[in-house]
């Protein structure tokens, strides 16, 4: 069996309590001999929940391991979390990405370009294959359209959060539709609200809004389709059927090149905003 290890920096967060269910139900659609059998957390328990590790793990019938090095010894792919706050992403995952063994981390990968480049390079040197993505790219009704058999030849999201973290739902959705490409954006701020508009250099575009309270929403087209509405619902299913394929079979669900367009999108995001109406290219974003 293909055992799975979890791995946050503390236990009680809603990625981690549910993972565990949706990731084994997935494998038995799959009839897959996998299983997620140990879990590892930097911190006792979180500061605001208190539920300690040993009370996670009994609850979702895992074994706790002290360490990543135990972890890596007994385990054959992993699920790097911290999901809620990705600045220390980076060092969680480390020790898994030298590892050799299959990692998937989760939303967001990083919190910069900068980062990701060290982290996807680490995996290279050690022959790690990984792959990282927002469930929400998984969505049933962009599968069929965009699912990398036709590009949209414009995109709009919105949604509410951060343009460090939570933004990733809304990126991944624009990435999965439009393809890597982004050539330059354009921010128009009021208050908390944000809207950006991308360029591609090919000429299609992209929006991006958000602001607190908003709902997510999506939108795509192309020349060939028209426009339509992406519902942006049922991903969870289709996305773990991917990480399952991802562990069992080594198919990679998410190109390195499409997490790297998102994390430059997200970095030329929070730059365009400090400067609104003025153009901000790609190159300008990571210099």
């Amino acid at each position: 069996m293909i055992k799975v290890g979890m791995a946050d920096i503390s236990l009680d967060n809603w990625h981690a309590n549910h993972y565990p269910s949706f990731f084994r139900d997935a494998v038995s659609r799959a009839k897959a001999d996998a299983g997620l059998s140990y879990a590892f957390a930097k911190k006792e328990y979180d500061d605001e929940f208190r539920i300690t590790n040993g009370e996670w793990c009994k609850e979702h019938e895992v074994i706790s391991v002290e360490s990543t090095e135990d972890m890596i010894k007994k385990c054959d792919a992993f699920m790097v979390m911290c999901a809620d706050d990705c600045r220390p992403h980076e060092e969680l995952a480390m020790p898994f990405l030298k590892s050799g063994k299959p990692v998937y981390c989760d939303k967001t990968f990083a919190p910069d370009v900068e980062s990701a480049k060290r982290m996807f390079e680490t995996a290279k040197r050690f022959n790690t294959p990984v792959f990282s993505c927002s469930a929400q790219r998984f969505c049933k009704d962009l599968l069929p359209y965009y699912g990398g058999v036709i590009k949209a030849d414009f995109a709009s999201s919105v949604g509410p959060g951060d343009l460090v973290n939570y933004s990733v739902h809304q990126f991944e959705m624009i990435e999965a539709a439009m393809g890597p490409g982004v050539n330059n954006c354009v921010a128009y701020t009021d208050g908390d609200i944000r809207h950006i508009v991308y360029k591609y250099g090919d000429g299609r575009l992209a929006t991006f809004t958000q602001a607190a309270g908003l709902s997510f929403h999506f939108a795509a087209g192309s020349k060939a389709m028209g426009i339509a509405d992406v519902e942006v619902a049922g991903y969870y299913e289709p996305f773990m059927d991917a990480l399952v394929d991802f562990f069992t079979k080594g198919i990679l669900p998410v190109k390195e090149e499409d997490t790297m367009e998102i994390m430059l999108m997200q970095q030329m995001a929070r730059k365009a905003v400090l400067t609104p109406g003025k153009t901000i290219s790609a190159k300008e974003a990571v210099s």
